[in-house]
């Protein structure tokens, strides 16, 4: 298998999920193979030609549309395959190198049938909580949603610090063929790599903590928040060496 970038899986995922959505390498990290399938069928839907009454001009960009849909569906899928692989790959090293790394990482007490083997590397909540059993696939990525939208815009707080004024940020939100509000910001040349990164960074710091959904939900206590989080902290310690620090010990 052809090796495939971040930064090819970035372009496809924008076309099957569309430039609202941000992309990052945690959402790299989370997707799975069901959530791309998901949605590459939502969007065959809108953009298959035969759903559309138009001349042959637009047939022909709409057929155009339909084949770059399909690819990045299989381009994505076949990242995913080769990120599996890569972390199988990692983790048999690994146990090669020290045969007591083959124990679970974690003995959980719950009974859950949905649990699953939480790999041997460092891991975010969400995803954590996910390995463990206690959420589904589909209330983690409902979870983020809700995270993000805890976030002040990206807008705003360039405003706030005096980078933008409000008719830039407009020109930004106008520029929708580009990606998410820092790639248009810099390829209009309104703000610079290290200003979006630096608004990106202090985005994450005011927004609401994961582990309040689950609370606001009812399915999960203050208390068992902070034993998961002291599991988590502990779990990835354990597994870090030979990992980037971009992994999150908390929530």
């Amino acid at each position: 298998m052809m090796q495939i970038s971040e930064t090819e899986a970035y372009r496809a995922c924008r076309i099957l999920f569309g430039t609202d959505l941000e992309l990052n390498r945690s959402f790299l990290q989370y997707l799975q193979p069901s959530g791309a399938h998901s949605a590459y069928r939502k969007k065959a839907k809108s953009t298959h030609p035969d759903s559309h009454h138009c001349t042959t001009h637009e047939n022909h960009h709409q057929n155009r549309l339909f084949q770059d849909l399909n690819q990045a569906h299989q381009l994505v899928q076949n990242y995913l395959r080769q990120r599996e692989l890569l972390a199988s790959r990692k983790q048999s090293s690994t146990n090669h190198r020290s045969p007591k790394a083959t124990r679970p990482a974690h003995r959980s007490s719950s009974t859950n049938p949905e649990q699953r083997r939480v790999p041997t590397r460092p891991l975010q909540f969400g995803l954590y909580l996910y390995y463990r059993g206690i959420i589904p696939f589909k209330m983690l990525f409902t979870a983020l949603a809700w995270q993000r939208q805890q976030r002040p815009a990206m807008g705003q707080i360039a405003q706030r610090w005096g980078w933008l004024q409000e008719q830039e940020v407009g020109q930004i939100l106008a520029c929708r063929k580009i990606g998410p509000f820092g790639e248009r910001a810099e390829h209009l040349g309104l703000l610079s790599a290290l200003q979006v990164r630096a608004i990106l960074l202090h985005q994450r710091t005011r927004q609401e903590k994961l582990g309040n959904y689950f609370i606001a939900q009812g399915l999960l206590t203050p208390r068992k928040i902070s034993q998961l989080l002291s599991d988590l902290s502990e779990h990835n310690l354990k597994y870090r060496h030979g990992y980037s620090h971009h992994f999150y010990y908390h929530h």
